[in-house]
């Protein structure tokens, strides 16, 4: 559903027109609540406010000594504005940003998935179809550059270019392989494990070069460059990243039911690869902030919440289909949990409820914002961060939309 919404009507009023010529261009709108659910309304979020003033970035700055940190976002990014495009927008959140390097970005997905589509992977078992070269050559005969590639653009949007690329790269592996971890049990994901995962382990005995595939040869140096970045920079962001993408991978499956909300969004946000995220979105900043970190921790855990929740609900009606269908082995959507868990009589129901939840969580991360603007007691490496991250809930939120992942050819614009 596109409405009145068109490619051109889009493409001037998305961003400012001094931005326009970074603009990538927004060929999809996917309308996934179908007009919106007719008692709810986008909640007053005072963050948009601060969001305008850069409050983060100048407590941040405050913060530093000298106070000659930049009160303004990176030159590397744009903002968007998604209402004003006309776009369907179902959040309270108003604020986007999209990288300047998204050209860039395409182009080392590109070269990615060329690679995976030729490689042969020895030791990785799959089914007739869903192997990992059939995966990337099903991408490249897409047009790969309307779907997930996308992602990096505007969740990451203020990352330079040499981060830019290893956030590209990194994409392709997060995609690739967790399709083909949906698409196959336990003992055929394991040959993943011993040959490419092995490959990204920071602490393994590097001899780039040395492996048996070009594939891996290009993971291998990959992860060494952006362990070089940790070196040159003196943090552990790209550690901390890679790390997270292991974890991601070598998560467990799905148990049988879940008995409560919090139990699923526990299990969701691994599944999601929210620990990731953040773990990126801390690389794309150069930052030394402490995921961990105990004053971040509410806060965090709500933002964890919302990107998997906010992707459940644009992903359900595709992840539906492919289930129904048997083209994948789990169904791990916060729509089919609100169904059981609430014995709801239908699914349309459940998306309600499920976005009620969503709309619930932000103005719970906007009340906890307020209270760390009142009590001060973030370091700079913190505001950024904070900073960084909404745009990072909003820009998943937008690419869930202007994909055609979710959505299909029956929303492209005109």
């Amino acid at each position: 559903m596109t409405g009145q919404v068109g490619f051109v009507s889009v493409r001037d009023r998305i961003t400012s027109a001094s931005d326009k010529k970074h603009q990538f261009p927004v060929n999809y709108a996917f309308d996934y609540l179908h007009g919106g659910i007719k008692y709810l309304h986008r909640p007053q979020l005072k963050l948009n406010d601060h969001i305008q003033a850069n409050t983060f970035l100048k407590l941040a700055a405050a913060k530093t000594l000298g106070g000659g940190q930049a009160t303004e976002r990176s030159r590397h990014g744009i903002d968007l504005f998604p209402l004003k495009a006309g776009l369907p927008w179902p959040s309270g959140m108003l604020s986007c940003r999209q990288s300047k390097h998204w050209q860039l970005s395409l182009d080392v997905i590109e070269a990615w998935l060329k690679e995976f589509a030729t490689s042969n992977l020895a030791g990785i078992g799959s089914e007739s179809g869903k192997s990992i070269r059939e995966l990337a050559q099903k991408e490249l005969s897409s047009t790969f550059a309307d779907g997930w590639a996308r992602f990096a653009i505007y969740i990451w949007p203020d990352a330079e270019e040499e981060r830019m690329r290893h956030l590209s790269a990194v994409t392709v592996l997060i995609f690739l392989l967790d399709d083909f971890w949906e698409m196959h049990d336990v003992s055929a994901f394991q040959g993943v494990e011993e040959t490419l995962i092995e490959c990204m382990r920071p602490d393994r005995k590097r001899k780039v070069g040395h492996e048996s595939s070009p594939a891996l040869i290009m993971i291998e140096r990959t992860i060494a460059e952006i362990l070089e970045l940790d070196e040159r920079n003196g943090n552990n962001a790209g550690r901390d990243m890679i790390e997270r993408m292991i974890r991601f991978f070598t998560r467990p499956a799905p148990p049988p039911r879940f008995n409560s909300m919090d139990e699923f969004l526990l299990h969701r946000h691994e599944d999601a690869a929210v620990p990731f995220v953040l773990a990126c979105t801390k690389f794309s900043l150069n930052s030394s902030v402490d995921l961990d970190s105990s004053r971040l921790a509410r806060y965090l855990r709500l933002v964890g919440n919302h990107i998997a929740v906010a992707n459940d609900l644009s992903s359900w009606e595709k992840e539906k289909k492919a289930y129904d269908c048997g083209e994948v082995l789990y169904m791990i959507n916060i729509v089919d949990i609100v169904k059981q868990l609430f014995s709801l009589s239908t699914f349309e129901a459940a998306v309600a409820v499920a976005e009620v939840l969503q709309l619930q969580m932000e103005c719970e991360i906007d009340e906890e914002i307020e209270r760390l603007v009142r009590e001060d007691a973030l370091t700079a490496d913190e505001w950024r961060f904070v900073d960084a991250t909404l745009h990072t809930m909003t820009g998943n939120v937008l690419v869930s939309i202007i994909t055609s992942r979710y959505g299909g050819a029956g929303c492209r614009l005109g």
